[in-house]
């Protein structure tokens, strides 16, 4: 079962439960969450690189030992 109802300004999504467990469910909603956050975003598009570029550094940092040591 999949249906949905749009209107103007909303959109009224209703599917079976088995077609998305419950991590992927919580995906799809952490999905829509960061499209609200963006729309309402005045970050431009240098600075949206600039704190992807960091956030990867920050993440290499911080896991990198785990990735080299499977590799050694």
């Amino acid at each position: 079962m999949l249906n949905y109802q749009a209107t103007e300004n909303t959109v009224n999504l209703t599917f079976s439960k088995e077609y998305l467990n419950s991590r992927e469910l919580l995906r799809l909603i952490e999905i829509l969450r960061v499209k609200e956050l963006l729309s309402k975003s005045q970050m431009t598009t240098d600075n949206a690189m600039a704190l992807d570029d960091e956030l990867k550094e920050k993440w290499w940092h911080e896991n990198q030992a785990r990735f080299l040591a499977k590799i050694q």
